[in-house]
């Protein structure tokens, strides 16, 4: 018996020596984001370990043998190294880099656990090219996503869970950036700053987001650039515009470079409009990105952006009927005069990232923002306002009836901004076994000029121009006035410091998982300091379904900018104080599988207390704040997105979002019926879009997934508004629901894996043509309204629609 348990003793003692050489090192991604979970084994042995949270493995190896070394893990493609023969007790540094898989079901299946713990929404850039739609930058995206609202396919803006467009916030490469200032409709915006040839990653949140990201109340997009790995040039174009996009990397492999050009131009669409004009809308920009690695711990990144954005109009007529069955009405209008507004934006950051070791990175940019912005028009529009024959069988039904009014309106601008944003930032980590502690700090300097003066005059038969007195031989009154509806005239020249900073740390317990973070940031114009604590707690658990839950809460301060600082008089408000929203999110998320294909659902229920807010009205996309006025409010809601292979091999999801807000004004009085002044109470928000779905479907001809439809489905109940110049809880009218059906036909020409039959198409990586049907079914959307009066001086709000039924052809070279 005991020469048995010798003869064991000796056998475990060899193997233990055989086992006795190591092969260590750290697994990353192709952004160099360390990856945690990755299997580590070695081919044809039961044999194997886990990568840690910092991305660090350690393998024991037999010695004297060459072995295959296995690194796998969900979402990524496979890597296997042959290892040389180790001698007994020799150690081996192995750095692997694992790149993603190159199919769609990387926005299905989990890339990385840190996604789902965080609530991000992780989006692959290539559907952008295939949704089809007017919108050709990455917002069209996100108007699908749930609690992500537009009733505007011009407009690249967004509102996220009740928040307006300017709380939103928008990083590239750990760079916010800043959109043009003074546009008032979608039909004067170019391209959002985001090129989508250029991205290599896509995360957004809607609520309840890390303490790393900025001061903005609603949402983050965050966007990563692309370290191309190869050269290649791609062309698009299409009946909008195009781009040319060129990527490239040295022979030595330690300098890349990103370079992008785009042009843009609507004047296809607005020829479809209501109103007939010579439109010559032109939108340029170029985009550079280059990346140098000077040794293996320190790299250095330059992006630049040159962009000019020109809009001249110049309008004829429109004739647009609307009204009811029982009143149905059109207005007739003939136009003088000419709009021209011009954006220019110039943008550089460079950046320097240093690995100080395996754990710990740090990142310091120093970056400037500059625009020029300026908008002209002087625009007179004669107007007649037609009753329509109702009568049914009448042999006139549907022309014209009798006048119910005639008038003049003009609208005159003069506005001028220069705005420059200076920065420096510094970004760092630091990653141990089961903690990761990031901190950040960023000082930024503002200045910002502008001259606006701009008004508007509506009239009916000339009542509110000077005239004598009515009287045969009476005296005119020389102190007659023109009164005008609307009027802004400011002169601003502010110069101020923003300074912020935060510190967050990320610890796994188990199952669970903790973030948890505060952020301080100080503004000198109103001298307000402000501290803004977040935590989001993931549960993981060993249930045989694969669930994420998820709760988070913190609170999000939103200083403001430039425009809600300033009355319509030009006068600041240095009292306005920062508006505060506290999150309360929870939510699931469930990975499954059905008809042996991958599916997720997600879900969130959400509460947002909103404290100090400045309310504002909302003109087709420009925001009007009620500078001296403060309100309190809430908005609640849930959100479902389900995404997955309901066609076998490509990737469709649907997006549900219910959700409510509203707000109360203080000291905000109203005479009731009685003719008592009573409080108003909680009034409905510009943003309270009650039910909003979105679909993007996707299928092929069977047996040929080369040829597929692409649909893209919106609906968005009505908006609030408002006549003009009425109190705030008078905007109780709704604008008809946003409907719209986006159709693409789709085929590759040629693939980049495989050889085509015509050898000319051979010299290009790719070849991709798509037809597209805008707004497939011609629904008249509303976007929102001009005023005009009849003869006894009563109002009518006359619908401005959007975008009719239009066709598109696309076309996608690579090479």
């Amino acid at each position: 018996m005991k020469k048995a348990q010798y003869l064991i003793l000796i056998y475990f003692f060899h193997v233990s020596l055989s086992y006795s050489q190591t092969i260590t090192g750290v697994i990353t991604d192709n952004e160099n984001n360390v990856l945690p979970s990755v299997n580590v084994s070695i081919e044809k042995e039961n044999y194997g370990v886990i990568s840690k949270n910092n991305g660090s493995y350690s393998l024991k190896i037999k010695e004297n043998r060459s072995v295959v070394v296995v690194f796998s893990c969900v979402g990524f493609e496979q890597e296997e190294i042959r290892l040389p023969m180790l001698k007994k007790g020799q150690n081996y540094n192995l750095n692997v880099k694992l790149n993603n898989q190159n199919n769609i079901l990387n926005d299905i299946v989990v890339q990385d656990k840190k996604t789902r713990i965080k609530g991000i929404n992780r989006i692959k850039p290539k559907i952008v090219n295939i949704l089809p739609g007017n919108s050709v930058g990455i917002e069209a995206i996100l108007k699908t996503l749930p609690g992500v609202s537009s009733a505007n396919e011009l407009s690249s803006q967004y509102s996220v869970r009740g928040g307006n467009f300017d709380e939103n916030l928008v990083y590239v490469n750990g760079i916010e950036v800043y959109r043009p200032f003074l546009i008032h409709s979608a039909q004067q915006e170019g391209l959002s700053f985001v090129n989508t040839d250029m991205v290599s990653n896509i995360q957004f949140s809607a609520g309840g987001f890390e303490a790393k990201y900025g001061d903005k109340m609603s949402s983050v997009l965050d966007i990563k650039y692309k370290k191309p790995r190869k050269h290649l040039t791609s062309i698009n174009m299409h009946f909008l515009g195009g781009a040319i996009f060129s990527q490239g990397i040295n022979k030595k492999k330690n300098f890349t470079y990103l370079i992008g050009s785009r042009y843009k131009t609507n004047k296809y669409l607005f020829n479809a409009m209501d109103v007939k004009a010579d439109y010559n809308p032109r939108f340029l920009d170029i985009q550079t990105y280059f990346n140098y690695k000077i040794n293996q711990k320190i790299n250095i990144g330059l992006l630049t952006n040159i962009s000019q954005n020109i809009y001249q109009m110049t309008p004829k007529n429109r004739k647009t009927e609307f009204g009811t069955v029982n009143e149905a009405l059109r207005l007739d209008i003939y136009f003088q005069g000419k709009e021209i507004d011009t954006y220019e934006t110039y943008f550089g950051a460079l950046n320097s990232n240093i690995n100080i070791n395996k754990q710990t990175n740090l990142d310091f940019t120093i970056s400037a923002f500059q625009t020029y912005e300026e908008e002209n028009f002087d625009i007179i529009g004669e107007y007649w306002l037609y009753q329509l024959d109702n009568s049914l069988g009448s042999n006139s039904f549907g022309d014209i009836a009798f006048d119910r009014g005639v008038g003049k309106y003009i609208n005159h601008a003069r506005n001028k901004l220069n705005a420059r944003v200076i920065n420096f930032n510094h970004r760092g980590k630091s990653i141990k076994i089961d903690n990761e502690v990031k901190w950040g700090f960023k000082l930024q300097k503002e200045n910002i000029k502008d001259e606006i003066s701009e008004w508007n005059l509506i009239d009916s038969a000339f009542f509110n121009y000077p005239h004598p007195n009515d009287n045969i031989g009476g005296i005119s009154n020389p102190n007659q006035q023109i009164v005008l509806n609307e009027v802004l005239k400011t002169s601003l020249n502010l110069t101020s410091y923003r300074n912020s900073a935060y510190l967050q740390i990320a610890k796994d317990f188990n199952n669970f998982s903790l973030n948890a973070g505060t952020r301080g940031s100080y503004w000198t114009f109103n001298e307000e300091l402000l501290l803004s604590p977040r935590v989001s707690i993931a549960y993981l658990p060993n249930w045989k379904q694969d669930f994420v839950f998820r709760f988070a809460s913190g609170i999000y301060y939103q200083s403001p900018f430039y425009k809600e600082i300033r009355n319509n008089q030009g006068i600041l408000n240095y009292n306005v104080k920062a508006q505060k929203s506290i999150h309360y999110v929870l939510g699931s998320d469930y990975l499954f599988y059905k008809w042996g294909r991958p599916f997720k659902l997600v879900s969130e229920i959400y509460y947002k207390s909103l404290k100090n807010l400045i309310p504002y009205k909302i003109d087709n996309v420009r925001i009007q704040y009620l500078t001296n006025e403060i309100s309190n409010g809430y908005a609640s809601g849930i959100d479902l997105k389900i995404n997955g292979e309901f066609v076998f091999g490509v990737d469709s999801w649907a997006s549900i979002s219910i959700m409510k807000t509203e707000e109360d004004i203080e000291n905000d009085k109203k005479i009731d019926e009685n003719n008592n002044l009573v409080e108003v109470g909680y009034i409905p928000r510009p943003t309270d879009q009650r039910l909003n779905f979105s679909m993007f479907f996707q299928d092929y001809v069977p047996g040929n997934p080369n040829f597929k439809i692409h649909l893209n489905a919106i609906y968005g109940s009505g908006l609030t508004f408002g006549p003009p110049k009425s109190e705030k809880y008078q905007d109780i009218l709704r604008i008809p629901s946003y409907r719209r059906v986006d159709i693409g036909f789709s085929a590759v020409i040629k693939d980049s894996n495989k050889k085509s039959k015509i050898k000319l198409f051979n010299k290009l990586d790719s070849f991709w043509i798509s037809l597209e049907v805008f707004n497939l079914l011609d629904i008249n959307n509303t976007n929102s309204y001009i005023w005009v009066s009849d003869i006894n001086n009563r109002q009518f709000a006359v619908p401005n629609y959007l975008t009719s039924r239009q066709l598109n052809l696309k076309l996608i070279l690579k090479y």
